[in-house]
């Protein structure tokens, strides 16, 4: 009913049945918001650190978008396992090899070997990461420091040079194109308490 009072007039508002409103968004979501995998098919993708953590979830991208995908990483079996895994998300190859990125000689020759044997690289992400602190800044060793410098940077810098070699050659073979991606993070431009080695490698 209605009621006047004061030149006011209140009316009882009945409200829409919860299913009528979101009817409509659960429409959006299944027509407009499923993930839909770029095509990546006939390009080769190199993932260092591929084998687990943020690497992997990089690396199963993708592959579900039919990458070849090659993953680097210090653990055979932890690779094997990742390999298993990558292989059934696409149409595209998966290949690991065992590199310490710290290892100039190792990243030198794991990169000829992943362009002969995919035929090319695409992408390179150079994400194999540490994160070696301690208990206390003043108690930081210069072992530890020098370890995360290592790997974090020596590694990004070695990997990312040898990919650009690979690029540049199919450039001037007439096949030009490619990406250089590092991994950063917060810690470069926050700090991390008692890991100040990994966050100078995040942000020097």
């Amino acid at each position: 009913g209605t009621c006047a009072r004061r030149g006011w007039t209140k009316k009882r508002l009945t409200l829409p049945n919860v299913s009528d409103v979101l009817s409509p968004l659960n429409q959006l979501e299944e027509t407009h918001m499923t993930y839909a995998p770029f095509n990546l098919s006939g390009k080769t993708c190199l993932v260092t650190g591929g084998n687990r953590g943020i690497g992997l979830g990089m690396a199963e991208a993708l592959a579900a978008s039919n990458a070849d995908v090659a993953i680097w990483g210090r653990n055979a079996e932890t690779n094997k396992a990742a390999v298993a895994k990558l292989e059934t998300l696409g149409t595209g190859k998966v290949y690991a090899w065992s590199v310490d990125v710290g290892e100039e000689d190792q990243v030198v020759k794991a990169m000829a070997e992943t362009e002969e044997h995919f035929g090319r690289i695409d992408t390179c992400i150079a994400n194999a990461g540490v994160g070696q602190g301690a208990a206390s800044f003043e108690e930081m060793t210069i072992e530890t420091w020098r370890y995360n410098q290592r790997i974090n940077s020596e590694g990004a810098f070695f990997t990312l040079r040898e990919a650009a070699k690979s690029m540049v050659k199919r450039a001037k073979a007439g096949d030009p194109g490619g990406s250089l991606v590092g991994t950063a993070s917060l810690a470069g431009i926050e700090g991390a308490g008692r890991n100040e080695a990994y966050a100078h490698t995040k942000g020097g």
